[in-house]
């Protein structure tokens, strides 16, 4: 991923399989949050908590002596945004969010808008499931490595309109377009074996996705 400076991995408690598939992400040396239940999900991959936070409803006690932001049942933020609060605090620089997809949908689309308040923050982030990667844009040029290896890439614009997208290095090229939220015109583009996709737009933010076709996802959990 080419960070540098401290990551966090913050493991939340949704329904799914293990989270295996973060571990091609890990170098060692990660500062590991546990959301609640996410707890249990960490130890089953084999990671050791730094941190726990939550309100203890879905599964986690904070073990004793672990550093631990305990909260109550009826409160005004997430156990998960907690978790990047706490992250952003001991001076993460990229946020790993895990295990907080595909249970309830309130929780999921919150969860993909705390990406846009990381980058507001100054820190990068990607949410991570079996099957994608998410991450948030800003204006600017990227060339998107295909590591750790998906199939696909999508551009969902996050504002009203992204102006200037071009695609270059990819399957489907775009010439600078304007392209308004709700367009499905950037949806499952493929990367170029060996090349580095070229992404670059002038205005508006916009969420990209890194995918395996679903029938493929078995393969990120072993």
């Amino acid at each position: 991923m080419g960070t540098q400076g401290l990551t966090a991995v913050i493991a939340g408690s949704a329904p799914g399989p293990g989270l295996h598939y973060i571990l091609p992400y890990l170098t060692g040396g990660e500062l590991v949050i546990c959301a609640d239940g996410g707890l249990q999900r960490v130890r089953e991959i084999g990671l050791e908590p730094d941190w726990y936070v939550g309100d203890s409803d879905s599964g986690g006690i904070a073990p004793e002596g672990l550093p631990h932001w305990l909260l109550p049942s009826e409160k005004a933020l997430t156990d998960l945004e907690m978790g990047v609060e706490v992250a952003i605090a001991q001076g993460a620089d990229m946020i790993l969010l895990c295990g907080c997809t595909g249970g309830r949908a309130d929780h999921h689309l919150i969860n993909i808008l705390l990406l846009e308040q990381i980058a507001q923050r100054g820190k990068r982030g990607l949410l991570l499931d079996a099957v994608n990667e998410v991450r948030y844009l800003t204006p600017g040029r990227y060339q998107l490595e295909n590591t750790p290896a998906y199939h696909y890439f999508s551009l969902i614009p996050a504002d009203r309109e992204i102006q200037g997208l071009t695609l270059r290095s990819c399957k489907y090229e775009l010439p600078e377009t304007d392209v308004p939220r709700g367009n499905s015109l950037t949806v499952s583009n493929e990367f170029l074996p060996g090349q580095p996709a070229e992404i670059s737009f002038t205005d508006g933010c916009v969420f990209l996705t890194r995918s395996v076709p679903e029938f493929d996802a078995t393969k990120q959990n072993t």
